[in-house]
């Protein structure tokens, strides 16, 4: 009765040493595996209650813990923000230009002599000609900053996909279910396909015999 006993602790304890480093890469892959790729994930929760985006949840998330991607990010919040600030005075003044030659138009298109209001037209015209002179280095830079912020929008698209993307295919790799369950089913329901084909032969069978 002891031999046996101390034969079954010496099994536990050998199968207890073998799950231990199973247990310990387990743990250590979860804390390698970002929380929006874990199971039971508070992604995952979230996602059942509003639509998200996986990418950019794990993005941000490896943004957070990274100090380069988080200043990249500061950055770029910094831009957007200020980009309304850097834009506001120009934007008010050719607002109020192009506002007052909206009103022109409408105002030379009131005037009945055809004569006169050819003049005005012209005289518009050429005000407007000149203003665009004018403002010409204010749109270059104004084209400029939309190239260049679309620029931006490109590469940080791709920074995103290119980050995130080493991960999503370790999660691919660490995480792939065996086909048990699924073969499982497979032969579920080829019983019940034979059970019905089998009731169907017996009908037909019956059909033929009345």
């Amino acid at each position: 009765m002891k031999k046996v006993t101390l034969l079954s602790t010496i099994i536990l304890l050998i199968v207890a040493s073998c799950d231990k480093p199973r247990i310990q890469e387990k743990q250590e892959q979860k804390k390698e595996t970002p929380n929006a790729l874990q199971e039971e994930s508070s992604y995952e929760m979230v996602s059942k209650k509003r639509s998200d985006d996986l990418m950019e949840s794990l993005y941000k998330e490896l943004a957070d813990k990274t100090p380069e991607l988080k200043e990249l990010e500061t950055k770029i919040e910094d831009l957007s923000a200020g980009k309304s600030d850097s834009t506001e005075l120009f934007d008010r003044y050719n607002g109020k230009n192009q506002s007052y030659y909206s009103s022109a138009e409408s105002q030379i298109n009131q005037i009945n002599d055809t004569i006169l209001r050819k003049k005005m037209k012209s005289l518009i015209a050429s005000s407007l000609k000149r203003y665009n002179s004018k403002i010409v280095r204010h749109s270059e830079l104004l084209k400029s900053i939309d190239k260049k912020t679309m620029s931006l929008n490109d590469l940080h698209n791709i920074l995103i996909i290119t980050t995130t993307l080493p991960f999503i295919e370790k999660y691919q790799n660490d995480n792939l279910p065996a086909t048990k369950s699924l073969t499982g089913y497979s032969k579920q329901i080829d019983k019940v396909l034979y059970l019905e084909n089998f009731l169907l032969e017996k009908e037909n069978r019956k059909g033929k015999t009345e």
